[in-house]
């Protein structure tokens, strides 16, 4: 696994139970589709909106976004 693969498993395993499978949803969602663009677009949208004046700590590393 790498280090950014790590980061961001260490971030999964601190979700709380429905956090994890809202997210393993997601991830199944895109690997299903054969229009992936949309989603990474969606997703992109809504983690700049969290990004943007927030006080948001990132639960994979413990920083601010």
């Amino acid at each position: 696994m790498t280090d950014d693969a790590a980061v961001v498993f260490h971030g999964f395993l601190n979700l709380k139970t429905r956090e994890k499978m809202e997210l393993v949803e997601a991830i199944n969602e895109y690997f299903d589709s054969t229009k992936r663009e949309p989603i990474r677009e969606a997703n992109e949208q809504r983690f700049v909106q969290l990004w943007v004046g927030s006080e948001v700590v990132c639960r994979c590393c413990g920083k601010g976004i």
